[in-house]
């Protein structure tokens, strides 16, 4: 089996379809939103606070270096597409999934993302970070999912694309 890597905004299902394809497969599974949390012993909301979005960003890309193929799925954090080094690391092992959901449906999911932890500057809306972010997850996708569709749907989507 290819190792898999997620991408795509917070709220986008990456972490939902990463647990749920992974116990399917009954393989590994790491998300990287959580290895920070664990690293630093802080949420990422925290974590953002505290030492401001670029350290969130660059933690998470010291995380997704840090990764090897012996995960198999694996789920990043929204902003892991702005280190070209952290997403070459993930593509020299694993499939790139984009999971694509449009704008109203993240932030319905979301809400205002403040308890998320977004990577993101100060007084940056979401609807800017998506329209900043969208060409980037475009870019490294190797395969592209609708976000709006079932789980279960997109796990066989998935083990079909295997």
């Amino acid at each position: 089996m290819n190792n898999i890597s997620f991408i795509g905004m917070a709220g986008s299902g990456k972490s939902t379809l990463g647990k749920a394809l992974s116990e399917k497969l009954e393989v590994s599974f790491a998300d990287t939103d959580l290895l920070i949390e664990e690293r630093f012993s802080q949420s990422l909301e925290d974590l953002k606070q505290a030492k401001g979005y670029k350290f969130v960003r660059l933690a998470e890309e010291g995380i997704i270096l840090s990764l090897q193929n012996e995960i198999k799925i694996i789920s990043t954090g929204g902003s892991a597409i702005y280190s070209d080094n952290a997403m070459s690391h993930l593509n020299s092992f694993s499939m790139m999934i984009y999971i694509s959901a449009p704008i109203n449906i993240i932030k319905s999911r979301i809400g205002q993302g403040q308890e998320r932890g977004l990577a993101m500057p100060e007084g940056t809306s979401i609807e800017e970070t998506y329209l900043e972010r969208e060409p980037l997850y475009k870019k490294w996708a190797q395969l592209t999912l609708d976000g709006t569709m079932p789980i279960a749907d997109l796990v066989d989507k998935i083990i079909e694309a295997l």
